[in-house]
């Protein structure tokens, strides 16, 4: 990934240190109602509320399409791309599923020194975002590639690299559901915060 991260890019976060996908989605996918609305993203730190704009935001419709908004960054002008984010419950966590083109469309600019993948991802793969929803707050949590390796060198996670920074998790859909339960440490990284986005006053929850 870009060692820039786009403020708005907390709608659909994928940490810095390199991408982990899911051979197929452990749970077959659907649209959560809870989703819709228009989220404006909430700064971690007053460097990065200076960069916030009336251009950053995201729009989610009733079908889980969604429009990202970013504002314009050095020589980058703003820009929106379309996206779906379909997902999923498992136990007590709910998580949303990319597939490999609304990440690609999501990290569009800014990837020019990203390492190219050596092996060939599944069609069916997907990056999955952990997600919660209190009140008008949108809390973001993604895998860690490192917490990833780790597992996979103690042999407790079986995780193929894709190449230096991305892995893939295998299997079939009632394998990856054991991953996901056994394993909820794979989501956030220890010293930084999640990523949060707020509810428009303007658009009530569904």
């Amino acid at each position: 990934m870009s060692l820039r991260l786009r403020p708005l890019l907390m709608l659909l976060p994928l940490w810095l240190g390199g991408c982990v996908v899911f051979e197929r989605p452990p749970v077959p996918l659907t649209c959560d109602a809870r989703l819709q609305g228009r989220w404006l993203p909430i700064a971690n730190s007053a460097d990065e509320a200076a960069k916030l704009t009336q251009d950053d935001y995201a729009v989610v419709d009733s079908s889980c399409h969604a429009t990202v908004s970013m504002s314009q960054v050095g020589g980058d002008p703003s820009s929106k791309v379309e996206i779906d984010v379909p997902g999923f419950a498992l136990g007590d966590q709910h998580y949303f599923a990319l597939n490999e083109e609304s990440v690609a469309r999501l990290f569009a600019r800014g990837l020019s020194a990203e390492v190219p993948q050596e092996k060939k991802l599944p069609t069916s793969a997907v990056t999955l975002v952990r997600y919660r929803i209190e009140g008008d707050i949108l809390t973001l949590t993604t895998i860690d590639g490192d917490t990833v390796g780790k597992l996979s060198e103690q042999k407790r996670l079986r995780a193929t690299a894709l190449d230096q920074f991305n892995y893939l998790i295998p299997g079939d859909e009632a394998t990856l559901r054991k991953v996901l339960l056994a394993h909820p440490e794979l989501f956030g990284k220890s010293g930084s915060p999640p990523m949060k986005m707020r509810r428009d006053s303007g658009t009530p929850a569904p």
